[in-house]
């Protein structure tokens, strides 16, 4: 991005390893057509599968993505609390 997103998406994760890369994709297709600045705002809340390791992944391959790691589980409204501190859009 050369610009400050217009628009953050933020989505808090619990072992989603399964559905993760799906997720950014359709994201990604939903988003990237409007032709507005955007970023996707993941956040890893503490999960107990591989969710940590495919966010780092993605994360090097997608520039609009910002993936943040929590240490453990804090829960859906404090993974959504971090995820708006980190936004900018």
């Amino acid at each position: 991005m050369t610009s400050s997103p217009n628009i953050s998406v933020v989505v808090p994760l619990y072992n989603e390893e399964d559905s993760l890369s799906e997720l950014v994709e359709q994201l990604l297709d939903a988003l990237r057509p409007t032709g507005e600045n955007f970023e996707l705002v993941l956040i890893n809340d503490g999960s107990t599968d591989r969710t940590a390791d495919l966010l780092i992944e993605l994360s090097s391959k997608v520039p609009e993505l910002v993936g943040v790691l929590l240490r453990k589980n804090y829960g859906q409204t404090a993974a959504m609390a971090a995820g708006f501190d980190i936004a900018s859009g």
